[in-house]
C-alpha cells in the first residue's frame, strides 16, 4: 500500500471540541484509503476558517501536513476540497507548484480542471452563505432580537468580559516577555542626579545595539514606557498624577 497523510479541518471551536466532524471526516479517508490502496502515516487537523489566500499562515496543522508529504514524497489526502480550503487562489497556487493533494470525495484521478471548477464552487458557496447570514442577522435586529452577548444575562456578559481581559493580559506577557533582558539592560544606567534613566535614551541604547522592536523597526520611547511598565522594570503612573508633555525631558514615575 501507498503511504499518504491526512489532514481534517472544522471551522469552530465548537465543531473541534464535539469531535464528530474530524472523526467524520477521517472515516472517509480511511474508507478512501482502503479502496485506493493508501495507508494513512500520520494525520494532521486544524480548527480555522477554510477563507482567505494565507491557510498556510493561521493553519499550522495544514503547513505541517504539506511539508511531510512533500519530503515523504507522497500525497496528502483530505475528504473534501472544501476542508483543504474554499478559496479558488489558494488551491489553484497548491496545483501550480505540484503540490500533490488528494480529495476522497472526488477520487485520486481527477484532473486540474475539474478540481478548479470544485474549487469555485466551493468559494462560491462560503459567499453566499456569508450573505445569507448576514441578511438574517438584519432581518432579526429589525425585529428587535437580541442576539449574541446581548442576549446573554449581565453578570454572563461582565464574567466573559473578566476572561477575556485576562487572557489578552496573559498573551500581552507573552510576546513580551523574550524582551525583558533588553530592556533591562537598556534600563540600567542612572539618569541626571541619580534619577531614573528616561525612555527616550533607554530606546536610543536599544537602537544602537541593532535590537529589532517588538514589530520590527527601531525603538522609540512609547515602546520602551509600554513594555517597561507591562514587565514591571518600571512603576505605572498613578491617578493623581502626570506625565509630562514632553517624554525627551523626563519620562520616568
Amino acid at each position: 500500500m501507498k503511504a499518504a497523510i491526512g489532514y481534517l479541518r472544522v471551522s469552530t471551536r465548537e465543531q473541534g471540541r464535539s469531535g464528530l466532524g474530524l472523526a467524520a471526516q477521517r472515516n472517509e479517508i480511511e474508507a478512501f484509503g482502503t479502496r485506493e490502496g493508501f495507508a494513512i502515516r500520520s494525520w494532521h487537523q486544524d480548527v480555522q476558517t477554510g477563507a482567505g489566500a494565507d491557510a498556510l499562515v493561521r493553519r499550522p496543522g495544514l503547513a505541517a501536513a504539506l511539508k511531510e508529504a512533500q519530503e515523504g514524497r507522497c500525497p496528502m489526502i483530505v475528504s473534501k476540497l472544501d476542508r483543504l480550503s474554499r478559496n479558488v487562489h489558494f488551491i489553484t497556487g497548491l496545483m501550480e507548484h505540484r503540490v500533490h493533494f488528494v480529495v476522497a470525495q472526488l477520487g485520486k484521478d481527477r484532473d486540474d480542471f475539474t478540481l478548479h471548477i470544485w474549487a469555485c464552487l466551493a468559494e462560491q458557496e462560503r459567499t453566499m452563505r456569508a450573505e445569507l447570514y448576514k441578511k438574517a442577522l438584519a432581518a432579526a435586529k429589525a425585529r428587535g432580537v437580541k442576539l449574541g452577548q446581548a442576549a446573554r444575562s449581565k453578570a454572563h456578559q461582565r464574567r466573559v468580559s473578566a476572561i477575556a481581559a485576562i487572557a489578552i493580559q496573559k498573551a500581552a506577557m507573552k510576546r513580551a516577555e523574550p524582551f525583558r533582558p533588553h530592556l533591562k539592560w537598556a534600563l540600567l544606567p542612572a539618569g541626571a542626579k541619580g534619577k531614573p534613566i528616561t525612555y527616550q535614551i533607554a530606546a536610543d541604547r536599544l537602537n544602537e545595539r541593532n535590537i529589532a522592536a517588538p514589530k520590527g523597526g527601531c525603538w522609540r520611547w512609547e515602546h520602551v514606557r509600554h513594555f517597561a511598565q507591562r514587565l514591571g522594570l518600571r512603576e505605572r503612573v498613578g491617578r493623581g498624577r502626570r506625565l509630562q508633555k514632553n517624554p525627551r525631558l523626563r519620562a520616568w514615575v
